[in-house]
């Protein structure tokens, strides 16, 4: 080991407790975020808590339960689209159509997902995972950010997940919860105000929509609607920015790995999942361990 890697390695085993694996939304990033817990594993580091948006909340789960960064690829790599896709019959998808797509708040009703959850959770309560944790999700009742941490696991992943007008929202003590990622990227000021973290160690999927630059972004098809989804793409990064801001003002120690030429998983692209979390665990390594 060469001097800076053993001083690198030294500043890890010393940044302060509790160290707190925050993990950002991103469309099936679930790979990628496994991949990263085992870069940390793999560099000696072990998260005291897990939080998570979206994706992020799916691995900060599994973690907080127990399972290994092997053992979620080992389970992700199982599942295709007809694990998690329950869009209503044809029949009723055309009366929905012909009705002016009314009475629904999204195409898959993510029942079957939740029940997946169920059956592959180490735990389904958050009350009995080893390790904190918590998610966050959007409540559209009351405009507000929901922070969760206590009930059913798969209830709660679902309800951060929940990506607006692809699943429907899911309904939660009175309010109508959708996708985390909408009001935080990254839970990080969530994760310090409920989990007490000294340490912020995040891992930032970038949204797509913002790797090219605006003047691409306008030369492809549909392009009003491609601006409209970089523009809350934008949003939430600002609001991350902030979040950053907030909690180094709190004198936090924050260490964020930013994924990079990630293979890209979605529901027709499962099988670059492995490809995923081998990048994501290599760019872990390099970021954090060199």
């Amino acid at each position: 080991m060469t001097m800076n890697k053993q001083e690198n390695a030294a500043n890890l085993a010393s940044l302060p407790r509790p160290l707190v694996a925050v993990m950002s939304s991103g469309f099936f990033g679930f790979f990628a975020h496994a991949g990263f817990l085992q870069g940390l594993a793999d560099l000696g580091l072990t998260p005291d808590a897990y939080a998570g948006s979206s994706s992020g909340a799916l691995v900060a789960a599994f973690a907080a339960g127990g399972a290994s960064p092997r053992r979620m690829l080992e389970l992700f790599v199982q599942l295709g689209r007809r694990d998690f896709w329950d869009p209503p019959s044809p029949a009723a998808t055309l009366r929905w159509l012909i009705g002016g797509l009314r009475g629904r708040s999204g195409y898959l009703a993510g029942e079957a997902f939740e029940r997946l959850l169920q059956e592959y959770l180490p735990v389904t309560r958050f009350e009995d995972c080893p390790h904190p944790c918590l998610m966050s999700a959007l409540d559209l009742t009351s405009a507000r950010r929901v922070i969760l941490t206590r009930g059913s696991l798969p209830h709660a992943v679902r309800a951060s997940g929940a990506v607006p007008a692809l699943f429907a929202a899911v309904p939660h003590e009175g309010g109508l919860l959708v996708d985390g990622g909408l009001v935080d990227k990254a839970p990080l000021t969530a994760s310090a105000d409920h989990l007490g973290a000294a340490t912020l160690m995040s891992h930032i999927l970038p949204s797509s929509s913002l790797e090219s630059g605006p003047e691409q972004t306008l030369a492809r098809s549909l392009a009003p609607l491609r601006v409209q989804s970089r523009s809350v793409d934008a949003a939430r990064w600002q609001g991350y920015l902030d979040q950053k801001d907030e909690v180094t003002r709190r004198g936090l120690a924050l260490r964020e790995v930013v994924a990079q030429n990630i293979p890209r998983c979605g529901p027709k692209r499962m099988h670059h999942g492995p490809a995923a979390f081998a990048a994501a665990r290599a760019n872990a390594i390099k970021i954090l361990g060199e």
